[in-house]
């Protein structure tokens, strides 16, 4: 029978008391874990039979404007229960463990949280950019990042990438254009 989330919590305090679960009005439920000890409690999550969460979801990073955090979603295939995860760290220096060791799906998403938010995973394997080329500077997933306005003479942003009413309009003079070249090479008429 799967247990429910004040149950694992319970469990998971027993031995740390320092985790937390702050109250959410709205959404899934989750534990802030310390950043020292998120590996060591994770594992500890994956390893216990009572828990056995053996499948990590994914992974993710996510900047709320103050810090930057890791999130994990956790599921035990044995047990059918879950248990989201958050842990936090600065801006500065973001930096936790890796649990590529504890559940090897991690390897591609703490790449991808390195790529976007710049969070680097200790004892990772092979941590570098996958989605983003080698040479790009700077985090694109963070709140505060502003793109280049080229990359190596490539433009990186459009005139209606942010705003949909420029979309629009774009949309509607490229129609117009459209129809006035079919016109004027004889393939649509004049109205």
């Amino acid at each position: 029978m799967p247990m429910d989330f004040d149950a694992i919590l319970a469990k998971l305090k027993a031995k740390w008391p320092e985790v937390d679960a702050p109250k959410v009005e709205a959404g899934e439920r989750f534990a802030i874990f310390p950043t020292d000890k998120a590996f060591e409690i994770l594992k500890f999550m994956k390893e216990d039979p009572e828990l056995y969460f053996d499948s990590l979801m994914s992974l993710c990073g996510a900047d709320s404007g103050r810090e930057l955090w890791v999130v994990y979603p956790l599921h035990s295939m044995k047990h059918k229960h879950r248990f989201m995860v958050k842990i936090v760290m600065g801006r500065e220096k973001p930096e936790c463990d890796s649990v590529n060791p504890i559940w090897g799906v991690a390897n591609f998403f703490e790449r991808e949280a390195y790529d976007l938010y710049g969070i680097v995973f200790r004892g990772h394997p092979d941590l570098r950019r996958i989605i983003n080329p080698p040479d790009w500077v700077g985090w694109p997933g963070r709140k505060d990042y502003e793109f280049p306005p080229d990359y190596h003479g490539i433009p990186t942003l459009r005139d209606d990438q942010f705003f949909a009413d420029k979309i629009e309009a774009s949309t509607a003079e490229r129609e117009e254009k459209e129809k006035a070249l079919l016109v004027k090479l004889g393939l649509a008429e004049k109205k």
